[in-house]
């Protein structure tokens, strides 16, 4: 074979591999998110309980998080000043974490399970995902040991309880006045200020405390799920699903509480009636309270795509809590030699001053219209090049 022909194959087989490479990284492609599944405590005899609930339960799921939502989503409020023990309570007698193992594996009607959800969420073979063939492979038991660690076991329940109260009652639970409100609601009082209206103690904000729980998903539970409990439904049997069933070794763990706010911003400017101000709070205030959640809890960081690497972008901004001290590791999504997924930290990066941070939040386009970029600019602070499709995840305390 010429020199010719075998520089033409090699050039092929770069274009290939960078290709795939590519399509591997490219935002476009799959990429692990957590899963979420989001409730809230209902009490109709609060102040605008019934937009506060409408609201929430339209509200989208933010979109770093795959959709895990059950039919349920309220949960009737004890009206105590500590609502965890209610909560829990709540989730056990419900078998919530059975059912979201359910939704993980795609029950059927039947009875039957599948990996279809899995497959797609966390971009396997599903085929290798095939239990009788896993339990065959070395392979296949670390393709479903990763799915377990990547996918299952990285599945959150966030409750909130809302409350529509003044401002003036905030400050003076939070020990402060306008700058502690300020800072809780990140609004400001310039608009007002401009209008005669003095910021303190005047108007609302919704108020939400979340309480964080994730599902348990260890060896030895998926060990008795793989064992005991799974079945297609050309195999299913009636045995099989009333272990199922009746199972108890679903669990969910709480990993902490937090709260925030978000302001009802009324003006004499405004247009919205107070039933859409209350809506677009309760939304904030969900965001508002993730990130506060995700700074307190490593494990409810989640991972970002690169939108590009040169200049380096990201989707995403302030509805992330993203400020000019931002920092974030880059890491380089890996296998290992029996197909496991790992991560490794290839440099650090943080926002560039240099370009505003993108206003993602919430009603931001109708805020802000020229507020059209989409993405957050960022600058090296060490490693080599990044690429598009490169993960990011923020260090702890920026």
């Amino acid at each position: 074979m010429n020199k010719h022909i075998l520089s033409l194959i090699a050039i092929f087989t770069i274009s290939i591999s960078i290709t795939a490479q590519t399509e591997a990284t490219s935002p476009k492609a799959k990429y692990r998110r957590s899963s979420l599944y989001t409730l809230m405590l209902n009490d109709p005899s609060r102040p605008y309980a019934e937009v506060i609930r409408a609201s929430f339960e339209k509200g989208p799921i933010p979109e770093k998080f795959n959709d895990h939502n059950l039919g349920t989503r309220v949960i009737p409020a004890a009206n105590v000043k500590d609502e965890t023990e209610n909560i829990t309570a709540y989730l056990e007698a419900n078998n919530v974490a059975r059912d979201i193992v359910a939704k993980w594996f795609n029950r059927s009607a039947k009875g039957g399970f599948n990996m279809d959800l899995i497959a797609s969420r966390g971009t396997y073979d599903a085929g290798a995902l095939d239990i009788a063939k896993a339990k065959a492979s070395q392979r296949g038991l670390a393709a479903l040991a990763d799915a377990g660690e990547e996918l299952i076991k990285n599945t959150f329940v966030l409750v909130n309880d809302y409350n529509y109260v003044s401002k003036e009652e905030v400050a003076k639970k939070v020990g402060g006045w306008l700058d502690n409100i300020a800072a809780a609601t990140g609004s400001s009082d310039l608009l007002a200020a401009k209008e005669g209206v003095t910021f303190l103690g005047k108007g609302y904000v919704v108020k939400t405390t979340a309480f964080l729980f994730r599902l348990k998903w260890d060896e030895e539970t998926a060990a008795i799920f793989y064992n005991d409990y799974w079945a297609d439904d050309a195999t299913i049997t009636p045995e099989k699903i009333k272990a199922f069933n009746e199972s108890k070794i679903f669990k969910l763990e709480l990993i902490g509480s937090d709260n925030s706010w978000a302001d009802v911003q009324a003006t004499t400017l405004t247009k919205k009636t107070e039933e859409q101000l209350i809506e677009k709070a309760t939304i904030k205030a969900v965001d508002a309270v993730i990130i506060k959640l995700q700074k307190n809890h490593d494990e409810f960081k989640t991972k970002t795509p690169l939108f590009s690497g040169e200049p380096i972008t990201a989707k995403i901004g302030l509805k992330e809590g993203l400020s000019d001290k931002s920092k974030f590791d880059v890491l380089e999504q890996r296998q290992d030699k029996d197909g496991k997924t790992e991560y490794v930290s290839v440099g650090t990066i943080k926002v560039d001053t240099a370009y505003p941070i993108w206003d993602n939040r919430y009603g931001a386009d109708e805020e802000n219209p020229a507020n059209a970029d989409g993405k957050t600019y960022f600058k090296k602070v060490s490693g080599k090049d990044f690429y598009e499709g490169m993960l990011i995840v923020q260090k702890k305390g920026k």
